[in-house]
């Protein structure tokens, strides 16, 4: 797994504060919580939200909007951060996304942002599906990275930090099928710009 823990409280805080500063990051985030906050409000989403992995809780306000959050990420940092500076989040854990200490069936919604262009491996991918699907009663919500021309280039001529999983939309839809999850709606964050999609899936039954 590429994804990385955090090394101490003011790491998070730093990306808190920095990595959504720039007018073209400032107006991808906007986007990204008008459409999931359109997601939760057109389909009448409300209950217990598992937000996984937590990271800096950008999405903490939202989410609370539709109610009681829980936070998760994999390692103590974020999850201290979210305690003692944005106080949101009802309780907190340590979890791997593909391994959540939680009962079956334990929260109505599992929120997982920016986590799966992380996960390089299909069968890495499909596991931390299929514990979504185990986790919730009814909900998942998931970010992930669909390939887009304009994008692809954008990566190829400028030198980005992370390596990221661009996936084709067949094969991420094998593997939603796979992980047993039925996907209501896939809303892209800038058509035809940028890969981001947005998806929501239901646990109850497959696609």
């Amino acid at each position: 797994m590429a994804y990385k823990k955090w090394k101490d409280v003011d790491q998070v805080k730093r990306y808190a504060l920095g990595r959504y500063r720039s007018w073209d990051q400032r107006w991808i985030d906007k986007r990204e919580k008008k459409i999931v906050q359109g997601l939760f409000t057109k389909h009448k989403i409300r209950g217990i939200i598992l937000d996984i992995p937590v990271g800096s809780g950008r999405f903490q306000p939202l989410l609370s909007e539709f109610g009681d959050v829980l936070s998760a990420d994999l390692g103590y940092m974020p999850v201290l951060y979210q305690k003692e500076r944005v106080g949101i989040c009802c309780g907190s854990i340590n979890a791997n996304a593909g391994q959540i200490p939680l009962q079956t069936n334990s929260v109505d919604i599992i929120f997982c942002f920016r986590l799966f262009q992380h996960m390089h491996k299909r069968k890495e991918r499909v596991a931390i599906l299929r514990e979504f699907k185990r986790v919730s009663k009814s909900w998942v919500v998931v970010s992930c990275y669909l390939s887009s021309v304009l994008h692809n280039i954008h990566r190829r001529i400028i030198q980005q930090p992370s390596r990221i999983t661009i996936l084709k939309k067949r094969e991420f839809k094998a593997e939603i099928n796979e992980g047993g999850l039925k996907l209501i709606e896939m809303t892209s964050v800038v058509p035809g710009l940028h890969a981001n999609r947005i998806c929501l899936f239901s646990t109850k039954g497959s696609a």
